[in-house]
């Protein structure tokens, strides 16, 4: 069973291998939420500037598509709009190359 902690920790470090943030701002959001042990390393970097709320989306997308993972906790801070369109597009049947 995974815990949250290890699960930032995935994400961030996903995050880095894929050119999203680099080490020092996974570090600085890390560090951030030892203060606020509630939010989410996406949400502290939408906060810090680093990513905009549609690159944040765009990355757990990705994130989710790579590691079968559809509990990283997004529906705790974004608006059941933006979550909606994360699910329709991970349903959405990627088109075959011929």
């Amino acid at each position: 069973m995974n815990n949250s902690k290890e699960e930032e920790y995935k994400i961030g470090k996903f995050f880095i291998e894929n050119g999203i943030i680099n080490e020092a701002q996974l570090k600085e959001a890390l560090e951030l939420q030892k203060d606020n042990k509630d939010r989410l390393l996406g949400e502290i970097l939408v906060t810090m500037g680093v990513l905009s709320k549609e690159d944040l989306i765009m990355a757990l997308e990705m994130y989710m598509m790579m590691t079968d993972s559809d509990d990283i906790g997004i529906d705790e801070w974004l608006d059941q709009d933006e979550i909606d369109m994360v699910l329709k597009k991970l349903d959405t049947p990627k088109p075959k190359s011929s």
